[in-house]
C-alpha cells in the first residue's frame, strides 16, 4: 500500500514529472514553468494554511498520486468557514487499479476544513465521491448556454465535429447575414441593450458592494482586498477561453451588479461569475449578454445559478449537464443543506475553475526552455485520472 503524506515544496518536480506521465495531451512550454505555476498555487496562494495542506502517494521513493488543495474561505450567515478546494487529482497510470486515488481523497477529507469543494469532477471521480461519503450538487453541476449569433454558434459546433474548413469558411457569410436578422427579432434585440459599453469593474468595487449583492444568500464566498485582487489578476491570465472581462453594471450611480467573463471573439464564451442586488438579475444578465454581443462572441456559458433559473429561463438560456461534477463534503449539515438547497454562491471564481493547469494555448508550440527537447505537460482539475 503507498504511504500518503503531506506534499512538500520539493515535491514540485517530482509532481511535475507526474504529470507529464498523466496528461500526455498538454503542453507547457517549459517544465520550469509549469513548476512556477505549481509552486505559486499551492505555496503561494493569499489562503495558505499548514493544516489545509495538499496530499501526495509514494511508493518505493517514487510519487505515484497527488491531491492538491487550495484553502479558501466561505461564510454561512455569517459564521465563517475554512474550504479546502480540490484542484488537482491524479494517479499514476501504473496504479490506477490501486487504492491509492481511495487514500488521497480519504486523507484530504479528514483534514480540519469545514467544507471540502470540488467544481469539475468526472464521471470516475464522482462515483468514488460518493463512495467515501461526500455528495453531488446536481443544481451546481448543470450548465446553461445561450447563443447570440446562432448561425455563427451552429458552424464552430461543427467544425468542432471535423466539418471540412473550406464548407465552414464558404457558410460565413450566409450565416453573418441570418445572425444579423435575429439579433434584431425577438427575443434576442442584443442592438438595443448595446447603446453604451458598461464600466470596468474593480477588486474594490467588488469587495464594497458584495454584501448588498449577496445579503441573501446564505452560503457565500468570504473575500479580502488582498486575495481578492490576487484572485482577479490569476483569472486574467487565463487565456485560454478568450481574454478576460470584467464590466459594473449601474443604473446612474447605483450599482446594480456585475459580470465577468472570457470572450472568445466568434466561439462561446465562458462566464466566471455573475452578481446582482435583488431584484436586478435580469437588468445585469441582459447586459451581460448584449456586451458578448457586441463584442463579436457567438455565445455565452457559465454555471447555474440555482437561485436565477427562471431568469435564465426568460432570457432563452438552455441548461444541460455535460458530466463535469460539482461535489462537497462536510460534517456540517447546514452547509450541505445550503448547497443542496441552491442557497449558496458557488461561481467559477469561487472553486478551481479558474486555475490554468492546463496551460495556455500555444504553449507546446513553443522551445521547450528547461526540458532538454521534453514536452511538459498538465491540466485541470479532477478530470477522471485517479
Amino acid at each position: 500500500m503507498a504511504a500518503i503524506r503531506v506534499l512538500a515544496e520539493a515535491d514540485v518536480p517530482a509532481a511535475v514529472a507526474l504529470f507529464a506521465r498523466v496528461y500526455p495531451e498538454h503542453r507547457w512550454s517549459s517544465r520550469a514553468a509549469c513548476m512556477r505555476y505549481f509552486r505559486e498555487m499551492l505555496f503561494g496562494n493569499p489562503w495558505r494554511a499548514l493544516d489545509l495542506p495538499s496530499w501526495v502517494a509514494e511508493e518505493d521513493g517514487r510519487l505515484v498520486g497527488l491531491y492538491a488543495v487550495m484553502p479558501r474561505r466561505m461564510r454561512l450567515r455569517g459564521r465563517a468557514l475554512r474550504v479546502a478546494v480540490g484542484c488537482q487529482f491524479m494517479v499514476d497510470p501504473d496504479r490506477r487499479r490501486s487504492l491509492i486515488a481511495l487514500q488521497l481523497a480519504q486523507a484530504c477529507l479528514s483534514g480540519t476544513q469545514d467544507l471540502t469543494l470540488v467544481d469539475g469532477a468526472s464521471d470516475q471521480t464522482r462515483r468514488m465521491w460518493s463512495g467515501v461519503g461526500g455528495s453531488v450538487s446536481l443544481l451546481h453541476s448543470l450548465h446553461w448556454t445561450r447563443p447570440l449569433r446562432p448561425a455563427r454558434y451552429a458552424l464552430s459546433l461543427l467544425a468542432q465535429r471535423a466539418l471540412p474548413g473550406a464548407m465552414t469558411r464558404a457558410a460565413r457569410p450566409l450565416a453573418a447575414a441570418a445572425d444579423w436578422l435575429a439579433a434584431r427579432l425577438r427575443p434576442n434585440r442584443f442592438f438595443r441593450e448595446a447603446t453604451a459599453a458598461d464600466p470596468a469593474l474593480d477588486a474594490r468595487t467588488m469587495l464594497a458592494h458584495l454584501p448588498e449583492m449577496l445579503h441573501d444568500c446564505p452560503l457565500q464566498p468570504d473575500y479580502d482586498p488582498g486575495s481578492l485582487a490576487w484572485l482577479l489578476e490569476q483569472a486574467a491570465r487565463k487565456t485560454r477561453h478568450g481574454s478576460l472581462r470584467a464590466r459594473a453594471v449601474r443604473s446612474g450611480e447605483r450599482l446594480l451588479g456585475w459580470y465577468l467573463y472570457y470572450l472568445e471573439r466568434g466561439g462561446a464564451g465562458e462566464v466566471l461569475q455573475v452578481a446582482a442586488r435583488s431584484g436586478a438579475f435580469d437588468q445585469v444578465l441582459r447586459r451581460l449578454l448584449a456586451d458578448a454581443w457586441r463584442q463579436g462572441a457567438a455565445a455565452l456559458r457559465g454555471r447555474l445559478d440555482p437561485r436565477y433559473a427562471q431568469e435564465l429561463s426568460e432570457r432563452h438560456c438552455w441548461l444541460r449537464c455535460d458530466s463535469t461534477w460539482t461535489l462537497a463534503h462536510s460534517r456540517h449539515a447546514d452547509v450541505l443543506a445550503a448547497i443542496a438547497q441552491g442557497d449558496a454562491f458557488i461561481s467559477r471564481l469561487d472553486g478551481e475553475w479558474w486555475l490554468r493547469f492546463l496551460g495556455e494555448p500555444g504553449a507546446g508550440a513553443e522551445a521547450a526552455l528547461d526540458g532538454g527537447g521534453d514536452a511538459w505537460r498538465t491540466t485541470s482539475t479532477l478530470r477522471s485520472n485517479a
